[in-house]
């Protein structure tokens, strides 16, 4: 992982069917950000796998096979929802946002998506690809 200026993380991420990049934006979820910059730092993420996909819509990650009970505790204990900037960050193709059950339910689990969602609600958009 790459910051810069500790505004903007670049997160460099290997899979079975090549690389990609993440670009991490604090100011559009300085909490969001935060989150998921530690846990990158922290590793949570090492040898997790994408495990839900829906196709033209968005694939999911965000779970670790971490031993660490502190980073699991950590990672499990949701945050606050970010303010919803105005106007938003547009939600298209490589947008990553928290997944969530509701307000205040961001955790770990992060998707990216594959196509605009304008009818999503959006919780949390921190990073575009």
């Amino acid at each position: 992982m790459k910051e810069k200026q500790s505004q903007e993380a670049l997160i460099r991420c290997g899979t079975t069917k090549g690389p990609f990049t993440m670009r991490l934006v604090r100011k559009w979820s300085p909490l969001g950000y935060d989150r998921a910059v530690a846990l990158f730092q922290r590793r949570f993420y090492d040898h997790s796998h994408f495990f839900r996909t829906v196709h033209g819509f968005l694939v999911q990650f965000g779970i670790s096979y971490t031993a660490d009970e502190d980073l699991r505790h950590f990672a499990s204990h949701p945050i606050l929802d970010d303010p919803q900037l105005d106007p938003p960050i547009p939600f298209e193709e490589g947008t990553v946002s928290y997944a969530g059950s509701g307000p205040n339910s961001r955790d770990s689990q992060l998707f990216i998506a594959y196509d605009a969602i304008d009818s999503f609600v959006r919780f949390l958009y921190f990073l575009t690809c």
